[in-house]
């Protein structure tokens, strides 16, 4: 049974690939898609994250990465029920963004400086957005207003530590590894590996994103979005905002820039993509959780109660500020 099953998927999904060429080979929007997708991600994400990737190559290959750590350790230990070498590990990821957390927590993980328990633990709080992101690209460009992007990140930052203090219960009884030790990288051009490492990494994070942004598209104008659009309007009564959460499930950076063109309102749903990050962030975290064998289900999970903490969070902090 079960091999008629996986031979029926492989079926449906070459028929479906050959469907998709076509069209593709057909659309003339194709290459406008294509594109935007470049300039989004040019326009947004690489002013945004590039520096940060630079920053954080660099402290990976200093000492600074085990004095980090140790610093961290009494208030992850007591915290979040992991090693001060996940503190270092959050705090990477909210200073680069995604999804440098995931890859510092599989390290972590494939070097045996964390437990299984603990890489679970670890996967659902280490997963964020940088602030640079949050604060530059989408409240001083998108929004035009810095204070809303500092409301973007605050509820961000609250919100991991929420999930991370939530998850922290998970397998509770296993405590985390006494001892540990981050090897500090030893290159002999440190410059040069910090940039192309960069460099490469932030062409990864654009192909995806351009990819995303193409099928999304592709999608839309193909009327394959329009019943999830519909049933989203029905329930904001209002057909933008149905369309900018739907394009923010695929790629946030595109469902960012449709939610904050329709103004202030929508913010919260802005946090809300935030939280959740996108199928294309997504992906990319999880390409890296599964080199280590760590479990989907729990850091999907994680994703779903980030975008419901990330509004919750923005819409009490809006009503103070």
């Amino acid at each position: 049974m079960i091999k008629i099953f996986r031979r029926c998927l492989s079926i449906i999904c070459f028929c479906s690939l050959i469907y998709f060429s076509l069209i593709l080979a057909i659309n003339k929007d194709f290459s406008a898609f294509t594109i935007d997708g470049i300039k989004l991600w040019l326009a947004f994400v690489v002013p945004s994250l590039f520096p940060y990737f630079f920053i954080t190559s660099i402290l990976s290959s200093l000492s600074i990465t085990s004095k980090i750590s140790k610093l961290f350790s009494p208030l992850t230990r007591k915290v979040f029920n992991v090693n001060g070498a996940v503190g270092y590990a959050f705090f990477m990821s909210l200073l680069s963004g995604y999804p440098v957390g995931a890859k510092i927590v599989c390290d972590l993980k494939e070097n045996g400086v964390i437990s299984e328990s603990e890489s679970i633990r670890a996967s659902a709080f280490c997963s964020t957005s940088s602030p640079m992101f949050l604060i530059g690209s989408v409240g001083s460009f998108m929004f035009n207003n810095i204070r809303l992007g500092l409301i973007l990140f605050f509820s961000h930052l609250l919100s991991a530590i929420c999930i991370g203090i939530i998850f922290s219960f998970y397998k509770r009884n296993d405590k985390p590894k006494t001892e540990f030790s981050l090897q500090s990288q030893k290159v002999d051009n440190v410059l040069y590996e910090s940039a192309y490492s960069s460099v490469i990494s932030i062409l990864l994070v654009g192909a995806i994103i351009t990819a995303f942004y193409i099928l999304s598209n592709l999608l839309f104008s193909l009327n394959l979005l329009n019943p999830i659009i519909y049933l989203l309007s029905m329930l904001f009564k209002d057909f933008n905002v149905a369309k900018g959460l739907v394009f923010g499930l695929f790629e946030c950076t595109q469902g960012l820039k449709v939610l904050s063109g329709l103004g202030l309102s929508c913010l919260p749903h802005c946090a809300f993509i935030c939280g959740f990050s996108g199928i294309s962030i997504i992906m990319q975290s999880l390409a890296y959780l599964k080199k280590a064998k760590i479990k989907t289900a729990p850091f999907l999970l994680s994703k779903v109660l980030s975008a419901v903490l990330n509004l919750v969070f923005c819409l009490i902090i809006c009503l103070f500020v």
